[in-house]
This record gives C-alpha cells, sequence and structure tokens, in this order.
C-alpha cells in the first residue's frame, strides 16, 4: 500500500468508496512516497506504449485527418475526465475512475471493432485449436486483461503493467449490458479475473467506481459520435432526433453534462449506479440513431473490405515468417534486409516479449497480439510494404 493511502477514509465521503486496493497487484511493489496505488496505476498506464498507440488506433472512422474527429486515444480520455467528474460528486475514489477509464479500451485492435470482428474471424478459423484455447473470442475488454497484465510495456521495463486487482477488474468488466441497463450494481468481489474468458463471465464491475466508468463509456461515445458524424459529413444536424437535441442540448458538452448531472442525482448515496429512465430511454436512442445512421453507414464501412483483407493476409505472412524462421533462431541476419514490419517483429519476439512465452504457445497467438497491437497506420504501411511494389532505384 502507498504511504500515502488515507486509513481513516476522511478523503472520501461516501463509506462504498474503494479507499484501498482489495486484493493488492499480481507482484509486489514498493510503496510510493507521495502518490495512491491507484494514481500510480494511471501514470503506469499513460506511460505504456500500448497507451500512446491509442492515438492512431479507430475509434469510428479510420485514421481520420480532421483533427476534429475522434481518435480511440480521444475516447479514453472522455471517459477518464467524465468519470472522474462523477465519482467526485459521489465522494468516490477519483484516483481508481480515472485510472480504469484510461485503460479500459487498451486492448482494442486496429479498426476499430471491425478491427475485432477480423481477429475473431482469424481465432475461429484458424487450424491450431490452441490459439482458441488461450483466446476463446477476441472482445477487447476481455483482451484488455491480456494487454496490461502480459503484453503492455513501461519503456525499458518487462512487459506487464502490474496494476491493481480493481483497475484490472473494471478493465475486463465494463462492457456486456444490454442497451436498456439502467442500473449497475458491484459484482461479487469473488472473481478470478484470469479465468475469465468471455463477456459474460466478466459480469459488472466490483466496485462503484468501475461501475460508473462502464455506465459512461456509453455517454462517452454516443454523443461524440454524432459529432464526428456531422464533421465528417455522414449525417447533418437536421438529421439528429429532435428529442436528443430539445431533451439533451445541441453539442457534445450539453449531452454529457445532462448525462452525468442524471448519474449523479441518481445514485447519490446508493449502493449502485443509476440513470433514470427517461434518460436511459434517450440514451438508448442515440445508439439505435447512431447503429443505423453512422456506424453502418455506406461511409464507415466503406474500407471494410479492404481493412479485413490487411489484417487477414498481415496475420497470414507474418506467421509463414515466424515458423520460417523458428521464432528468428534461424534468420540468418536476413531481417535487416527485409521489410520494416519483420525487424519490429523480430523485436517484439526476441526482445520485447523475451520469455513471455514459451514452447507451448501456438505461433499464432505470437501474431495475433503482435497484430492486435498494431495502429492502424502501422497495419496499413506493413500492408503495403508486404503486398505493394516498391522503388527500386
Amino acid at each position: 500500500m502507498s504511504k500515502y493511502e488515507n486509513p481513516d477514509k476522511t478523503r472520501y465521503i461516501n463509506p462504498l468508496a474503494t479507499i484501498k486496493s482489495q486484493k493488492g497487484r499480481l507482484k509486489p511493489l514498493e510503496s510510493d512516497s507521495f502518490r495512491t496505488d491507484f494514481q500510480r496505476d494511471a501514470h503506469r498506464i499513460i506511460y505504456s506504449q500500448a497507451f500512446r498507440r491509442l492515438r492512431h488506433k479507430t475509434q469510428v472512422f479510420y485514421f481520420p485527418q480532421n483533427d476534429h474527429v475522434s481518435t480511440r486515444m480521444d475516447h479514453v480520455l472522455f471517459v477518464s475526465s467524465a468519470a472522474r467528474t462523477v465519482a467526485r460528486r459521489l465522494g468516490l475514489n477519483e484516483d481508481l475512475a480515472e485510472a480504469i477509464g484510461l485503460a479500459h479500451d487498451i486492448g482494442h485492435a486496429p479498426f476499430g471493432h471491425q478491427g475485432e470482428g477480423f481477429l475473431q474471424e482469424i481465432i475461429e478459423t484458424s487450424k491450431n485449436p490452441k490459439l482458441k484455447q488461450i483466446i476463446p473470442k477476441f472482445q477487447h475488454e476481455i483482451y484488455g486483461l491480456r494487454v496490461v497484465d502480459k503484453i503492455a510495456k513501461l519503456d525499458r521495463e518487462k512487459p506487464g503493467l502490474n496494476l491493481t486487482w480493481d483497475v484490472r477488474d473494471g478493465i475486463i468488466s465494463h462492457c456486456g449490458e444490454d442497451y436498456t441497463t439502467r442500473k449497475l450494481e458491484p459484482d461479487s468481489k469473488q472473481k478470478n479475473l484470469e479465468a475469465i474468458r468471455t463477456r459474460k463471465e466478466a459480469g459488472n464491475p466490483t466496485t462503484l467506481e468501475g461501475c460508473v466508468v462502464r455506465l459512461i463509456d456509453k455517454i462517452a461515445y454516443c454523443g461524440k459520435d454524432i459529432e464526428d458524424a456531422i464533421a465528417a459529413k455522414i449525417i447533418t444536424e437536421k438529421e439528429v432526433p429532435p428529442a436528443i437535441s430539445k431533451e439533451l442540448g445541441d453539442n457534445n458538452g450539453q449531452i454529457i453534462g445532462k448525462f452525468l448531472e442524471d448519474i449523479i442525482q441518481q445514485s447519490f448515496k446508493k449502493d449502485y449506479i443509476a440513470i433514470s429512465e427517461e434518460k436511459a430511454d434517450l440514451l438508448y436512442q442515440m445508439m439505435m440513431f447512431n447503429k443505423d445512421n453512422i456506424y453502418h453507414s455506406e461511409k464507415s464501412e466503406g474500407y471494410r473490405d479492404q481493412a479485413k483483407h490487411t489484417i487477414t493476409e498481415l496475420f497470414k505472412v507474418l506467421l509463414k515468417k515466424l515458423q520460417k524462421t523458428n521464432r528468428f533462431n534461424n534468420c540468418d541476419g536476413d531481417i535487416e534486409k527485409g521489410p520494416d514490419v519483420y525487424k519490429i517483429l523480430y523485436e517484439f519476439v526476441r526482445k520485447d516479449m523475451e520469455k513471455i512465452y514459451d514452447t507451448s504457445d501456438p505461433d499464432e497467438l505470437i501474431i495475433l497480439d503482435f497484430i492486435a497491437g498494431m495502429t492502424d497506420t502501422f497495419a496499413v504501411r506493413s500492408f503495403l510494404q508486404l503486398f505493394v511494389p516498391q522503388a527500386m532505384v
């Protein structure tokens, strides 16, 4: 426990606030002289390479050139700041809410939810059954726990961020409810996080702070996705349902403000996190509008086939390279002469993830981890290097 933790609970108004980690860390970590454990988690997250790559991963639209259109990095910052606001007003642990918000989408693949589906198809069609045993289904929140536990790195440190149990629980449990959920009650604290393989098994977060993030996640992207779609000229302001503008406001700031105020009112001095029936109905309307008019629009899905081809072909070629070189034990110095993606895969296998994979791990798992960590831009650049002729002179 950090030397800065306050054991008398005077920092938190709510008696249900998570004062300290329920189950600590996977490995001991020397106490910090001035930060709480959850503050340290937030800092370990933002200094990790996996977090920094979110700036070039899709939120809705592939690598936008318009700086005002969101990337996955923008989304997690929106969620984190909003969750911290609600946690403060409810007397909960702001540091824990912030850390979960920052890391909740760290398991996303390139090309957003579509990329998630492409990797799922790879798992389902793989000829190696061991891959499916380890990752039965690629769901970003389940995979997110794998990222922070085994793959994400602080610069020049061994893989794994060694976060507190409560933040890890918040990551793996931030998805799953249907679109009409109004109330989130903390789940049992007896969860075995490492044994969870599906969204259903993850259940609700075990902390109120985690429940705050889970609800705010949807609020944060619904309004911003409308703003982004207007900027991308996929929809016009006039197409937004009148009830949304009338009840929530004309811009994302107003929309989020109304929702957060409602959550605070509905959850104050309660042992759960809730939203009113009226606001829940509006949130549902927004989600359905976005689904029909934005997420499945011709422009949003215009390059879906190309993105799928990029991911699947990269997987095949990189797997072949890994197997041919016996995990780069027999590369005979030819890596330096090849495309950059081979060099970076070599660094990933032989240096970044040294001693993380053992002989029982399938080669397919290594390549899936490598591709899942790619940004959209690196995936496209790698595809161009491998499949498009380059100038020779």
